[in-house]
């Protein structure tokens, strides 16, 4: 379906535009994301405990199905899934030294996400508006 003419991109320079917005979306809404569930997770402990747990343990479970079907895809995001689920859980118990600084690393990756996001979109509009 990709291959008849009338599915193709008529300019060539903006073929990749799809997979360039779809970077932009997954990073600012799993910035937000990120940042509310580490900020409700961190106020009220079962529901980061649980949120945690879920996410640790899905980028486990990820990471494993992918090590068994060698497969490559994916694997940036299930260790990002991982180490935020961790984080989670590390941020929540308030045990030591540990729990402030997950809370700052899920915070601050949360706000890196949604910049980033919006850099990339900053760049993508001055790509096309230079194209015109």
């Amino acid at each position: 379906m990709t291959n008849e003419p009338e599915w193709r991109d008529a300019n060539p320079e903006t073929a990749d535009l799809p997979n360039k917005g779809r970077t932009v979306i997954l990073c600012l809404a799993g910035g937000l994301a990120l940042g509310v569930l580490s900020f409700v997770g961190m106020r009220i402990r079962p529901v980061g405990l649980a949120v945690g747990g879920f996410a640790f343990f899905s980028g486990i479970g990820t990471l494993l199905r992918m090590r068994i079907r060698r497969q490559k895809a994916n694997v940036k995001i299930a260790v990002i899934i991982t180490v935020a689920g961790f984080l989670m859980l590390a941020a929540n118990p308030r045990f030591g030294i540990v729990a402030p600084f997950a809370g700052y690393f899920l915070i601050t990756g949360a706000i890196g996400l949604v910049v980033f996001g919006l850099i990339k979109a900053v760049k993508i509009a001055w790509d096309l508006g230079n194209r015109s």
